[in-house]
């Protein structure tokens, strides 16, 4: 006898009149067609799927504001094995409309001529996710015990998030079917206080290339994510998604040879969302990684990223489109010549979208696209073996949404601003400075190239710079402590945190800026908190009088490594690598120089100043 396919779970479209029956085929594969049959007194129609078996219960929808009464899926008969679908519609309603459709292993119900809306685009990344309710359903089967989760998504940690991970682990918000007849992949239950609705399921996870892929069944979407200590991890969590009971809480090694100690686990958080939590003493490296078809998820330790490990196919920047939608709220479009591959990464002043396998753009015609609009601040930067990184300073407080187009040919951004964090600075306990000791930080670092142009980068100028820079300093007798002193990567809570046990008089952060357009030059220099305006006076003042070039000035910028040292810090930008001419200044000694000794000199000046 035949193996019989498995009748997996049963989903109804609202907006689009669609029944979806996912299945697990046999190897003799399912039958494409079906016998529609119609039934009066209740007006309603049924089909039976041959040779199959339903994973789990019986599972029944039942509506109160729809042409569709009731759907039922059951097993039939057992000898043979039949599923049986019965649609039950409101009287009058003519079931000549109704067409059954087999697509890649789903039955696909079609109650009436879909209504389109905003399909276009799915969502794939969201600040503030929304649990999609079946308004009109009411639904019968299993009762489920929701395990109430107070879901603290700060970065630091605590005894109430370790708490709620470990309740993900050890707690199924599901109950499953006991597959006493077939092992179970999946099973689905229903209750009245269900109100969720899960778009993605995940049915697997597989260790390749550095890093572990999550494949399922839908639409991923994600949040952000964000990281936790003792021991290092990092969490996302997937909305609207559900697990299959064979993946939930078993700890996947991500490195089978031994060479890592890193693992994987997958819990099914709450009733339609599930949380991945990476273990890893580079926890803060992994990044994930959106499929062009948004089916799966791939997650890698980005020091180990090659786009050739992810893309074989190239897709460049075709258009951009940018709309005001009201006051508060701005849409970005861009267009891709093919499927683009990309990862999304939502910090609380900076949103990074990497575009893997995208290797050009016109950059004049985005200038002329993002010019006098909310998205002109929006940089695109060449990353080597990468692709391109495009990069948007934030308010903590702004809404950031995230859409591909179906075709993975179009990502659109949507950002609604927030409220300014307006609050004082806050109260920080400042440790016991070392005097005449100065932590210098060279900006970004092994695969953080920072901004490139023409095959520069901006890590290997901010780490020559600085290195000469702390030549001087010790010449001059002062004790130099460097967040990196070669081609690697620091994260920027590693440069606060490194910086922090040095107890330094002052920290100096050295950076190349960057635009989309051309023309801008000049130097800036950034602090944050007033304590440190006079090291930021001084320090700009040596550097404007020693560089010809435009003084651009003082900014209160709320950068991560300024904001969160409790010495006076400063960031400074020393020139542009957008602008042709200037770039050519920055690669020279001469400039190298003439910017390693202004910067020096400013310290000096500033440290005598506080000891007198």
């Amino acid at each position: 006898m035949a193996e019989p396919s498995k009748i997996m779970s049963m989903n109804y479209d609202n907006s689009s009149s669609l029944v979806f029956i996912n299945t697990l085929e046999a190897q003799e594969g399912l039958q494409k067609e079906f016998k529609i049959s119609k039934l009066d007194n209740p007006n309603r129609i049924y089909f039976d799927i041959e040779n199959s078996v339903l994973i789990g219960e019986k599972q029944q929808l039942v509506f109160d504001k729809s042409n569709i009464k009731e759907i039922r899926l059951s097993q039939f008969t057992t000898n043979p094995d039949v599923v049986r679908c019965v649609i039950t519609f409101e009287e009058g309603f003519d079931t000549n409309k109704v067409k059954i459709l087999y697509l890649n292993g789903n039955i696909i119900v079609r109650c009436a001529v879909p209504q389109i809306t905003n399909d276009y685009f799915n969502i794939m990344y969201d600040d503030n996710p929304q649990n999609l309710a079946y308004s009109s359903i009411a639904v019968n089967s299993q009762a489920i015990k929701k395990i109430p989760i107070d879901i603290n998504t700060g970065e630091k940690s605590s005894a109430n998030v370790i708490a709620d991970i470990e309740k993900a682990f050890e707690n199924s918000t599901l109950n499953n079917s006991d597959g006493k007849s077939y092992e179970s992949t999946i099973s689905i239950d229903l209750s009245s206080a269900l109100k969720l609705r899960t778009k993605y399921y995940i049915n697997g996870i597989h260790i390749k290339n550095n890093g572990f892929l999550v494949n399922g069944l839908g639409q991923i979407s994600t949040t952000k994510m964000f990281k936790l200590e003792d021991p290092k991890r990092a969490v996302i969590d997937l909305p609207n998604t559900f697990v299959d009971k064979n993946l939930r809480n078993k700890e996947i090694k991500l490195c089978s040879d031994g060479s890592c100690k890193d693992t994987v686990k997958i819990g099914q958080f709450e009733y339609n969302k599930a949380r991945v939590v990476v273990t890893s003493d580079n926890a803060e490296k992994y990044i994930p990684v959106f499929a062009a078809d948004a089916q799966s998820l791939f997650f890698i330790n980005s020091d180990k990223l090659k786009h050739t490990d992810l893309v074989s196919n190239v897709a460049n920047i075709n258009k951009a489109f940018v709309r005001k939608i009201d006051s508060k709220t701005n849409e970005l479009i861009l267009s891709f010549t093919g499927p683009v591959v990309h990862s999304i990464l939502r910090q609380d002043e900076n949103l990074a979208i990497y575009l893997f396998n995208v290797r050009s753009y016109n950059e004049q015609d985005l200038i002329k696209t993002f010019n006098n609009t909310y998205y002109k601040p929006f940089t695109l930067s060449l990353l080597p073996q990468i692709g391109v990184r495009g990069t948007l300073k934030l308010n903590k407080t702004d809404i950031v949404k995230i859409e591909q187009s179906i075709d993975g040919k179009a990502i659109k951004i949507t950002i609604q601003q927030g409220i300014p964090d307006r609050q004082e600075e806050k109260v920080i306990t400042k440790k016991s400075a070392t005097k005449g000791k100065v932590v210098i930080d060279p900006g970004h670092g092994g695969s953080d190239y920072g901004a490139i142009r023409e095959g520069i980068n901006e890590k290997d100028i901010t780490l020559d710079v600085s290195q000469r820079v702390a030549s001087i300093l010790k010449s001059k007798g002062y004790k130099v402590a460097m967040t990196r002193d070669n081609d690697t990567f620091v994260s920027l809570e590693d440069r606060v945190n490194f910086s922090e046990n040095e107890t330094p008089e002052i920290f100096v952060s050295i950076h190349v800026n960057s635009a989309v357009a051309t023309d801008p030059r000049g130097i800036e220099t950034h602090y944050y908190h007033d304590y440190s305006n006079d090291l930021a006076k001084t320090v700009h003042s040596h550097l404007i009088k020693e560089i010809d070039t435009k003084d651009r000035g003082l900014f209160k910028s709320k950068f991560y490594v300024i904001n969160h040292t409790t010495v006076p810090a400063i960031l400074v930008e020393m020139g542009f690598i957008s602008n042709d001419e200037e770039r050519a200044e920055l690669i020279s000694d001469k400039r190298k120089q003439k910017t390693a000794k202004a910067i020096a000199e400013g310290i000096i000046d500033y440290c005598k100043s506080q000891s007198k």
